[in-house]
């Protein structure tokens, strides 16, 4: 642990400054007027970013203060509302929409899509819990072909499916393996004589 003088003489700055700056972060100074090392990397940390951006080290030690404040504050911002989310896609209310309407049916949806979050988390959870409970009391073993035979048969039946039908160039098409036929021709008609003018 060092003293407050040395950390404030490493931090080119008063003690006072260094007590206050502790204070606002709630960094702990013992009563012996020392820092723990912990403590001490953290101030040293905060006046490389106060040097980089030309800030002091209390207007530095203010920012993060009001960036921490920001981010605790909009942790409870972004809850997932339908009813504005709606509003802002559409531009009506859906409480205020007629209940044959787009916006009442999408509604309604949006609440069975948070059920199915649910459960896709739930099942997430559950599988990931009961594949490390098997993996701690089985061994790690070697990662599953499973997928790997998924993918293949996938694989295949585009190959033989899709890129298997589609001409290459290398038979000819069926349709130009037809030889044109002649059109049947028709007698031509005879044509009238021609009158003469008087």
């Amino acid at each position: 642990m060092k003293h407050i003088n040395k950390v404030a003489q490493a931090l080119q700055t008063t003690p006072e400054i260094v007590i206050q700056v502790c204070k606002k972060l709630s960094l702990v100074v013992n009563k012996d007027s020392t820092i723990k090392p912990e403590v001490e990397r953290q101030l040293i940390q905060l006046k490389e970013v106060a040097s980089a951006k030309n800030m002091s080290l209390e207007e530095a030690a203010n920012h993060l203060l009001e960036m921490r404040q920001e981010r605790s504050s909009s942790n409870n911002e972004h809850t997932f509302d339908e009813n504005q989310y709606i509003q802002q896609r559409f531009g009506v209310n859906p409480e205020e929409s007629e209940s044959n309407s787009f916006v009442k049916v999408l509604h309604s949806d949006v609440a069975r899509g948070k059920q199915l979050a649910t459960l896709r988390h739930k099942v997430v959870l559950e599988t990931s819990t009961l594949m490390l409970e098997d993996m701690l009391f089985n061994g790690v073993q070697e990662p599953t072909t499973e997928l790997e035979e998924v993918q293949d048969r996938v694989y295949k039946r585009i190959d033989d499916d899709f890129f298997g039908k589609v001409n290459w160039g290398e038979e000819p098409h069926p349709s130009l393996e037809m030889q044109p036929q002649p059109l049947k021709s028709v007698p031509k008609t005879k044509s009238l004589p021609e009158k003469s003018l008087p």
